[in-house]
């Protein structure tokens, strides 16, 4: 238990690092969500199976707003796995993505890629579109003012075979049963 402790605590500063940079001023809106979705990948535990040589592969659909924001996280390790970004054109094409941020540009699709994700074991569904974690969506990022937050749909990870770390639990802003 200590080891594990003695492990947990460098990441849980370093998310508390991320927050604390993500309320500056100075962050554009986008570069906090690109660090929260890095994170994201960080604190929780797929129980999809796959391991260390195979890679995380973090999905964007649709509008892809963070521009070359996410080109770091390229080829990173997170939880020991490489992150891989990847960009899908059709619907069909998310069945590999561990992680799906669905973009504003798919708002009227939304429903439809939240069943794909869903029919897909494993996969960390996360959004900014309004009402996304009552939609079926894991990870919806919040505005409160000009600080981003996160809100975090605990049934809809566990029906993906997701766990979430109880201290980003702690960390949103809303975690719906």
């Amino acid at each position: 238990m200590r080891d594990h402790l003695k492990y947990s605590i460098p990441l849980v500063l370093s998310l508390c690092l991320s927050l604390a940079s993500a309320h500056a001023s100075i962050r554009s809106e986008y570069e906090v969500k690109a660090a929260f979705l890095y994170n994201f990948t960080r604190f929780i535990t797929w129980s999809n199976g796959a391991t260390a040589s195979d890679p995380l592969d973090v999905c964007i659909y649709g509008d892809d707003p963070f521009g070359n924001l996410l080109d770091p996280m390229q080829g990173r390790k997170s939880q020991g796995r490489a992150l891989q970004l990847r960009y899908p054109n059709v619907p069909a094409d998310i069945a590999g993505c561990d992680v799906l941020y669905i973009g504003q540009s798919q708002s009227r699709n939304v429903d439809e890629l939240l069943e794909m994700a869903e029919s897909h074991e494993g996969i960390l569904t996360v959004s900014d579109l309004p009402d996304f974690i009552r939609k079926g969506g894991i990870v919806g990022y919040v505005k409160q003012g000009n600080v981003i937050r996160f809100e975090i749909s605990l049934k809809a990870a566990m029906e993906a075979g997701l766990t979430i770390n109880s201290r980003l639990l702690e960390l949103a802003v809303r975690v719906l049963g």
